[in-house]
């Protein structure tokens, strides 16, 4: 054991060469996965491409086979439809108007033959006895030799599909048997329409620099889009019949595989149609579809020397090994930021360095912070305690006199009754006021003091003053609350919005429970109160700071949040009466009156 310990002691790693073998033990494996990922997503995508290109070609020719045979089928119908076989057999005995007649049923029907299918353009009938080629659109006396001659051929050698004249046709004739020795009296030419034809491939090959070729086994056709074409517009060229054929011949087996052209690899997939003799080849270069892949690769390479050269760099500008200290001292910081003192306090670090000065200074800053902050609360405390019994000192010399000038007054007049209810209610109001045994008081306190302020005001002003004091709820009565919160709110109201009211002042005090929170609303229907100066009070009640107000609203807001949290409080509105309303926010247990009152 000894001795190992000596070897230790021997064989140093300085932090900087720890790091960077950690981060590369790190990094080799990120590395060689994402390697690994990438070669498996090539052989995936490639097969998936193969698989994806031969469905899309067979899924696309069994669809046209499928609207050929239809197109076929009702092309033999047509030959043996009964207009038809009238006008070819007694034409020569018809009369002109029941010619006539039976030539435009078999336009009409012919324009439904060719609006039945989206790749039929044109069809014609001719009958040369009769000297007329029926067409879906006029009636002439033409009789090209080029296409009786192609109609021809395709009855001798049973061809399906043919090239006329830049033009891709499907033929019968009456009769149609081929090894008949009889000329035919009547021939049907229907041609298709290569426009919508290598529209249809443009949709099918939807891969970005795909193309799709249709081309007869003989060689004497092909419809598909060059690439340039596709390049320079979406829209094929009508009647093209033309695509580079090194493309045909390089793909020369039905079947998926790849090939090289002109120096490009490209994927393909090939199906022949026994029923039509007709072949569809569909190919897309492979760094179409690979491209993005190649990209990843090589950006993998360059992540792969970026981050050698970074972990070089970084571990030797961290090589004293900083990060697990400096975390310990962040999540103190922020235990320290959540107010949890005890936990952030005592930081032990084993190594004597700058760590070690660092945790003690935090130790000793967040100790101090902790005796601060008590200080700085039992401080506030203190100011909030004197600015109450300030509060409670204070009389307001005009209502004094005010009141002083009404007794003498009502002496005069010898109105007993009313100076007996004055002087009562007086010296209720001094005997509260003045009371400093306690900073606080049951709710119901706070409002028999009201009550007793709000009587004088009503002898006062008399019927000139409306007063309407509502009862508190049962479970709210006796909650405690700093003192003096209900007395400062009233008297502002009588001071601001009922003292110079022209007409019957009104002054209203309603009470409701709702959520667990009690609110009790204070509204005059004052005519002085403006929209400026509600929004500059509402503004000055969010700043904490004891040099904006000592006494009045901003006194009860502060010293209201101060003892029952937050959720306490002022918020003020323009009351439903046109003054102020006041609504004081005070948290309490709702025993189901969430709708009591009318706040």
């Amino acid at each position: 054991m000894k001795a190992l310990q000596t070897l230790r002691s021997r064989i140093r790693f300085r932090i900087y060469e720890k790091l960077v073998t950690a981060f590369l033990l790190t990094l080799i494996p990120i590395l060689t996965i994402s390697f690994l990922v990438t070669l498996s997503s090539e052989a995936t995508i490639r097969k998936d491409i193969s698989v994806s290109l031969r469905s899309k070609v067979h899924s696309y020719l069994s669809t046209f086979e499928t609207e050929m045979t239809r197109i076929i089928r009702m092309k033999e119908r047509y030959m043996v439809d009964e207009d038809v076989q009238n006008l070819i057999m007694f034409h020569e005995i018809m009369p002109f108007d029941e010619q006539r007649t039976a030539m435009l049923s078999i336009q009409e029907k012919l324009r439904q033959f060719r609006d039945s299918s989206l790749f039929v353009e044109g069809l014609k009938l001719m009958v040369p006895e009769l000297g007329r080629d029926i067409q879906d659109e006029r009636i002439d006396h033409n009789f090209p030799a080029d296409e009786i001659n192609a109609l021809r051929e395709m009855r001798r050698t049973r061809q399906i599909l043919m090239p006329v004249n830049g033009k891709l046709i499907l033929g019968d004739s009456y009769p149609n048997d081929a090894m008949s020795m009889q000329t035919p009296e009547a021939w049907l030419e229907v041609v298709l329409s290569t426009a919508d034809i290598e529209t249809s491939l443009l949709q099918f090959s939807e891969f970005r620099d795909g193309q799709a070729v249709l081309f007869d086994q003989g060689g004497k056709w092909t419809l598909g889009i060059p690439p340039k074409q596709k390049h320079e517009s979406d829209k094929p060229a009508a009647n093209s019949l033309t695509v580079p054929t090194n493309v045909l011949q390089a793909a020369t087996k039905d079947g998926i595989g790849r090939f090289e052209l002109d120096g490009t690899m490209y994927y393909f997939a090939r199906e022949t149609s026994e029923l039509l003799h007709v072949t569809l080849l569909m190919y897309v270069p492979e760094k179409t579809v690979l491209g993005p892949l190649d990209w990843y690769k090589q950006l993998l390479w360059i992540l792969a020397a970026t981050s050698i050269l970074v972990i070089l760099v970084f571990s030797l500008w961290i090589y004293r090994l900083i990060h697990r200290p400096i975390q310990r001292l962040t999540m103190a910081f922020r235990q320290l930021e959540k107010g949890e003192f005890q936990q952030s306090l005592a930081l032990q670090y084993r190594y004597k360095d700058q760590f070690s000065d660092l945790y003690q200074q935090f130790n000793y800053m967040s100790s101090r912070l902790k005796q601060l902050i008590q200080d700085v609360y039992e401080q506030e405390l203190s100011l909030k305690r004197a600015e109450l019994k300030q509060l409670q000192s204070q009389i307001n010399p005009h209502f004094l006199y005010n009141i002083f000038f009404l007794l003498n007054r009502i002496l005069q007049f010898e109105d007993v009754d009313n100076a007996k209810a004055l002087t009562r209610n007086l010296g209720t109001y001094f005997r509260y006021i003045t009371r400093s045994s306690s900073d606080e008081v049951e709710l119901q306190q706070e409002m028999d003091h009201v009550r007793s302020y709000a009587a004088i005001q009503s002898i006062r002003f008399g019927s000139k003053l409306q007063i309407e004091l509502e009862e508190l709820p049962s479970e709210a009565k006796t909650i405690r609350v700093p003192r003096l919160i209900l007395q400062p709110i009233v008297e502002n109201a009588f001071e601001y919005g009922l003292e110079d009211h022209p007409d019957q002042g009104q002054l209203r005090i309603s009470c409701a429970i709702h959520a667990g929170m009690l609110t009790i609303q204070v509204e005059d229907n004052g005519e002085n109160l403006s929209d400026d100066v509600l929004k500059d009070i509402s503004s000055r009640m969010k700043i904490r700071d004891a040099a904006v107000e000592t006494t009045g609203m901003l006194n009860v807001h502060h010293r209201l949040q101060l003892s029952l949290g937050s959720s306490a409080g002022l918020s003020l509105s323009r009351s439903a009466l046109g003054g102020l309303a006041v609504r004081i926010h005070i948290p309490a247990p709702d025993n189901g009156n969430a709708n009591k009152g009318d706040v």
